[in-house]
C-alpha cells in the first residue's frame, strides 16, 4: 500500500501524539480521552446537522420528491 507523504506526516504527528500521552498519568490519559471522544461526537453532530440543512433546502427548492421506497427503486430501475 503507497501512502502520500501527508499521509506519513499525520501518522508520524499521531504516533509522537500517543506517544507523549502514554507518557502521562493514567487519570490525564483519560481526561484526553474523553475530550477527543466528545470533539469527536460534536464534530459528528455538527457534520449531520449540515446534512439535514442541505436536505432540506433541496426539498424546499424542489430538487427532491416524496415518495414510497417502492416508487424510488422503481425510478431508479428505469434509469
Amino acid at each position: 500500500m503507497q501512502t502520500t507523504s501527508k499521509g506519513n506526516d499525520s501518522r508520524t504527528i499521531i504516533n509522537d501524539f500517543l506517544e507523549s500521552v502514554s507518557k502521562l498519568p493514567l487519570e490525564d490519559q483519560l481526561m484526553i480521552s474523553q475530550i477527543i471522544h466528545n470533539r469527536v461526537i460534536e464534530a459528528k453532530r455538527k457534520e449531520f446537522a449540515n446534512s439535514v440543512k442541505e436536505s432540506k433546502e433541496e426539498y424546499f427548492a424542489g430538487k427532491t420528491g416524496r415518495g414510497l421506497t417502492e416508487d424510488f427503486l422503481k425510478e431508479t430501475e428505469n434509469e
